[in-house]
């Protein structure tokens, strides 16, 4: 069984039939969830992200997420990651990125922080990082050996 973590992007096209990347999104969860007996971890800054006011608000779409959820947690495979240990790192970071030199700014969100700090921990058995953003974790990723999705 590999560890899958997932970022908000993957969830959020997952569960919303108007986003760019629904079909991929299902796709990526038949082939890693349903298929195949893997783990889904989830960050709880991602769940924020995720079960935004927009998503909430739309029943059909919280059902179909509630009965995933149910489906995972039932055969013990879901994690909630817990970001505390990441916080403060992650908003030094993002305070210390508006000393550097203008021309290498970049301009990250806490969230995308937090995950980068976790996905850098070694002591996390973090096999697979689903995103369908490459750019701001493909350099972390490639360095402690995750895989992307």
């Amino acid at each position: 069984m590999n560890t899958i973590c997932v970022d908000s992007g993957f969830l959020i096209g997952l569960y919303d039939e108007k986003d760019q990347y629904h079909y991929r999104a299902e796709e990526i969860f038949v082939q890693y969830f349903e298929s195949v007996q893997n783990q889904l971890i989830v960050p709880w800054p991602i769940l924020f992200e995720s079960v935004s006011t927009r998503m909430s608000k739309n029943r059909k779409r919280m059902e179909i997420f509630y009965r995933d959820w149910k489906n995972l947690y039932s055969q013990k495979r879901l994690e909630l990651l817990d970001d505390k240990p990441f916080r403060e790192k992650a908003i030094s970071e993002s305070f210390e990125e508006t000393l550097r030199d203008p021309r290498h700014y970049r301009g990250l969100s806490l969230t995308d922080r937090v995950i980068r700090n976790m996905l850098s921990e070694p002591d996390l058995k973090i096999d697979y990082f689903i995103t369908f953003n490459y750019g701001d974790f493909g350099d972390v990723c490639k360095r402690f050996h995750r895989r992307m999705i």
